[in-house]
């Protein structure tokens, strides 16, 4: 009987907090952020003319059944980069809010789904927030449509829009705490220590001498798990809130100066005020109290809650697919599990993962075409070439992109007239500082592997 009590009471808490009215104001700041660095994002890309790396490459890696996903002409892919633009303004400036935040969320995947090699977790992340903001009520307070439709304006929104935002912001910090426990990352420091010590992954070479020490990799390594395990708890507990947001600020600002990843610490840096009261824009003066209609000054407080407790057929719907999205969040980066191996040197199920800064590959791989007839072997010079630098870089560790790339070489000598051969890849690439070993086969016809969804037996297991 306690048993069943308690779980009422666990089942009425999460229903109160999911559909009981809070301030709509941190939300707001959130879509006025979150436009504002997008809008900068998106329009730096243009105006750094990085078009052409979607237009004028001779291969694009795409994910596994969607190489129907292909790039316009070069004026229709400015086109795309200027509409996200458009986009994002409207997103921050809340007008035609639902189609801003339609447009965005489209066009956002349709870049991300184009080059495998050019994603970053960050590019996932914004796009998976493009798509909430679709459906999450953040124009009602501070836009422009509620300036113009006053019916659409309210001081509040259901609670479930805001814990919906704070989950998806903190997913990528519990996973990330997740990731790095593996013995690479606790009880070697790597791959850390070596980018400290080489200036790799971006890390600045002017650092202070200590820093770039072991110690140092130990300590970034250790400091980094233990803040993505405890900032999001931090941040939810009132007492520790604003010592953790001060925290994870440095935190992010010190990537500013050691990675190159752009716009993503800023954006984290405000995302993270998700998990302050919902009215703290309103205490500190950045957003002006919005007189709620009268008969929602009139509906008491208790009916809110009864509401919320007992659930109509359109709340009973947001329930289940608010479940379907967390079941999703959770369960995705599992996927790798279902692979052997290790999935940092596999790459197998890494993709959505939030396995972010976590390995280091380098070395060399070599492309031969060894004719059936005479078994003369001839290998593949120019690949910087035929690939962008990120391109080659990501080639260099990924084996499935290896092996788009030989199905691309192998489809361009079967044109020539070329037939009777077999390709093959010499690698030899070092993984966190360990000595170069092969990632597949060399004696392997590597064109006559398919892609799958399943494991690759021609991939290499990594040795220690």
């Amino acid at each position: 009987m306690n048993r069943e009590l308690k779980a009422d009471s666990w089942r009425d808490a999460i229903l109160k907090a999911l559909f009981v009215p809070v301030d709509g104001a941190s939300v707001a700041f959130f879509r006025i952020t979150f436009g504002l660095m997008m809008l900068w994002h998106f329009r730096d890309f243009y105006l750094a003319d990085k078009v052409h790396l979607f237009t004028e490459t001779n291969i694009l890696f795409t994910f596994y059944g969607f190489g129907w996903v292909q790039p316009g002409p070069e004026w229709a892919m400015r086109g795309v980069f200027w509409v996200l633009a458009a986009a994002s303004l409207g997103i921050a400036l809340g007008l035609f809010y639902r189609l801003s935040a339609l447009t965005f969320a489209i066009l956002s995947l349709y870049v991300l789904l184009l080059d495998t090699s050019r994603i970053n977790n960050h590019d996932y992340l914004i796009c998976l927030l493009g798509w909430l903001l679709v459906f999450l009520p953040a124009h009602r307070t501070a836009s422009l449509d509620a300036a113009l439709t006053p019916k659409l304006r309210s001081t509040t929104i259901p609670g479930w829009a805001l814990w919906l935002l704070r989950f998806q912001i903190g997913v990528p910090y519990f996973f990330g705490a997740l990731a790095k426990l593996n013995a690479d990352w606790m009880l070697r420091a790597q791959p850390m220590t070596l980018w400290l010590e080489t200036g790799g992954a971006g890390v600045g070479v002017s650092m202070p001498e200590f820093l770039r020490s072991p110690a140092g990799g130990y300590f970034f390594s250790w400091s980094g798990f233990l803040l993505d395990l405890l900032i999001v708890p931090c941040l939810l507990y009132r007492r520790t809130r604003l010592a953790a947001f001060l925290v994870i600020s440095t935190f992010h600002l010190t990537n500013v100066f050691l990675f190159n990843i752009g716009v993503f610490p800023w954006l984290m840096i405000c995302a993270t005020t998700i998990f302050f009261t919902p009215d703290w824009p309103r205490r500190v003066g950045l957003m002006k109290k919005l007189q709620a209609s009268p008969s929602k000054r009139k509906k008491p407080k208790r009916a809110k809650t009864e509401q919320a407790l007992t659930l109509e057929p359109r709340q009973r719907r947001i329930v289940t697919v608010l479940a379907i999205y967390v079941a999703i969040q959770l369960l995705l980066p599992f996927r790798h599990l279902l692979y052997p191996g290790n999935v940092d040197w596999t790459e197998e199920g890494i993709f959505f993962a939030w396995r972010m800064k976590l390995r280091d590959k380098r070395g060399d791989i070599q492309l031969v075409m060894v004719d059936q007839t005479t078994q003369k072997k001839t290998v593949f010079e120019g690949l910087d070439k035929v690939l962008t630098p990120r391109q080659y870089y990501h080639v260099q560790h990924d084996p499935d992109m290896l092996l788009q790339l030989v199905h691309h070489l192998d489809r361009t000598l079967r044109e020539s007239g070329k037939d009777d051969f077999e390709l093959r890849a010499i690698t030899s690439i070092s993984f966190n500082g360990r000595p170069p070993q092969p990632m597949v086969d060399p004696e392997l016809n590597l064109a006559a592997q398919r892609r799958g969804l399943g494991p690759s037996s021609w991939i290499m297991p990594l040795e220690n």
